[in-house]
């Protein structure tokens, strides 16, 4: 798997830390080349049909794994996080203190146009993840109000 530098630095910080707790995180996803995001889309697209395939996955030159700073996250069972993991409530209380945030929460599915990923997290450094901690926001809320 593979991220940009600081957010592998950052993520194996986070998982290191969560295991001292007993709370084992894996990077399920990470990097994803664009000759593979357009084959997974479009396999979606085929299975699901546009409309929804629009709700759940990115076209290939849009998707943050392209950028090598998202992750989705499993648990120790190799499953994707799900809000009933003991593991997700540490993330969703602490990884803004590595950088990283919940990027489609299911609160905010009206202003991110994705529908809840409860183990999509995306760095943004630890500045920015404070402070939409701080605010609440989401990426997109954020984008606005600093732009």
């Amino acid at each position: 798997q593979k991220l940009r530098k600081e957010a592998q630095i950052k993520f194996e910080e986070m998982a290191s830390d969560m295991a001292k707790e007993n709370l084992k995180i894996y990077a399920g996803s990470t990097y994803r080349s664009y000759t593979y995001q357009k084959g997974l889309y479009d396999r979606y697209v085929k299975k699901d049909g546009f409309a929804a395939a629009e709700t759940y996955s990115a076209r290939s030159g849009y998707s943050e794994h392209q950028l090598g700073l998202a992750v989705d996250i499993v648990n120790d069972k190799w499953d994707y996080l799900s809000e009933n993991d003991k593991e997700y409530d540490y993330l969703v209380k602490n990884s803004y203190k590595y950088g990283f945030i919940l990027r489609y929460p299911k609160d905010k599915i009206d202003i991110t146009k994705v529908s809840n990923e409860e183990w999509h997290y995306r760095y943004v450094g630890k500045d920015i993840a404070k402070e939409m901690k701080n605010t609440g926001e989401c990426l997109e809320e954020y984008i606005n109000r600093v732009l």
